[in-house]
């Protein structure tokens, strides 16, 4: 039952955490939420398509077919977090009209790309018992579980966000779409590894005796920086690259503000 509570736990919460940032999002900018239920539809079907075809998936591409799907998957929201936050980051200095259709566009994409993947997860994982009766009311039981937990911390992550003011929500959802932006292109070159599409390497550290992947802790770090306990070099590389657009884009941000200032405050003592 541990078992099943730690894998569904795994998968729920990063959905969890995701959906509640963009459903805080929404409050806080006054955006509507019909949205949500486009994703969360999408998302479901979409889950149940990829379990549904999962060893089709799995035999295709010489084998590699679940890998590359999960990196695409993984791909695509991370750009959509990359994208979102360059069309949030020009908030933090002058209020611009927002591209609500764009926006919306990309919740949708983010919550319901993110949710295949993770749903099909926990299909294909409860499915495996379907013929070992007394171990599926444990792993159900377990998975009931993982699920209310991992809906639990994504409440509470709503409700912080939510009640949080404009001007300290902004940076805090900034600084969280770059981490998981960074967490998730280590998993595209984690599942790019596994398959021998890149070279692997030794890792760059070992800090499971700080934090194990498998424990609670982990499990949550993993939802939200994409942890991993011994990252090889390339998943490094990975999550710089992914980071680099949003960092440049507020190092720019900040020194147009700066050069701004100085030109007024010198136009200023000329009148």
């Amino acid at each position: 039952m541990v078992d099943a509570v730690l894998l569904v736990l795994r998968e729920v919460l990063e959905a969890a955490l995701m959906f509640s940032l963009l459903l805080a999002l929404s409050r806080q900018y006054e955006l509507r939420l019909v949205w949500s239920l486009w994703a969360l539809l999408i998302g479901v079907l979409g889950s149940w398509f990829l379990a549904h075809n999962a060893y089709a998936i799995a035999d295709a591409l010489e084998g590699t077919g679940q890998e590359i799907l999960n990196a695409g998957l993984y791909a695509v929201v991370a750009l959509s977090f990359i994208l979102l936050a360059l069309m949030l980051m020009p908030q933090l200095y002058k209020q611009e009209t927002l591209q609500r259709l764009s926006l919306s566009l990309l919740f949708v994409i983010i919550v319901s790309f993110s949710l295949m993947r993770e749903g099909s997860e926990v299909w294909i994982y409860l499915s495996s018992f379907t013929q070992k009766p007394d171990a599926l009311t444990s792993a159900l039981i377990g998975a009931i579980i993982g699920t209310g937990i991992g809906l639990s911390l994504g409440a509470i992550t709503y409700y912080l966000l939510v009640f949080m003011r404009r001007q300290f929500f902004l940076p805090t959802f900034l600084v969280i779409a770059t981490l998981l932006a960074g967490g998730l292109s280590m998993q595209i070159a984690k599942q790019l590894l596994q398959i021998g599409l890149l070279d692997s390497a030794e890792p760059l550290w070992d800090s499971s005796f700080i934090v194990a992947e498998q424990s609670w802790l982990g499990e949550l770090l993993y939802a939200l920086l994409g942890y991993d306990a011994q990252p090889t070099p390339i998943q490094i590389i990975f999550y710089g690259a992914a980071i680099a657009p949003i960092l440049l884009a507020g190092l720019f941000l900040v020194v147009q503000a700066v050069v701004g200032g100085v030109w007024r405050k010198r136009d200023q003592n000329h009148d």
